[in-house]
């Protein structure tokens, strides 16, 4: 099992841009999530990381525990640091009801 800790300075980092730029009550999740990630260094297509984030929340509402998406997530992505944030960040932007397995 991966968990991608072991960079816990550049995930303690980014996760708390994660936390300072969490979304605004008005504003697209989508887009928040996106903005969010690119300033932790992921450019990468937009619409693919919010597929991943929604399936972290999907994954949660059939009552997979943190353990389980995190390892789902890591095969699919082959990149840790990704994954971290993903799973971090999904519950600000996207499952709010899921916050506290982060």
């Amino acid at each position: 099992m991966k968990l991608a800790l072991g960079s816990a300075g550049l995930f303690s980092v980014g996760l708390m841009t994660l936390f300072v730029a969490a979304p605004a009550a008005n504003a697209s999740p989508d887009a928040e999530f996106c903005q969010a990630m690119t300033g932790v260094g992921y450019t990468g297509d937009c619409a693919t990381i919010v597929g991943y984030a929604t399936d972290v929340c999907a994954q949660y509402d059939s009552g997979a525990g943190w353990e389980t998406v995190v390892e789902e997530l890591d095969a699919r992505t082959d990149d840790e640091a990704l994954t971290n944030f993903i799973v971090a960040g999904a519950p600000l932007y996207f499952c709010p009801q899921h916050r506290g397995k982060v």
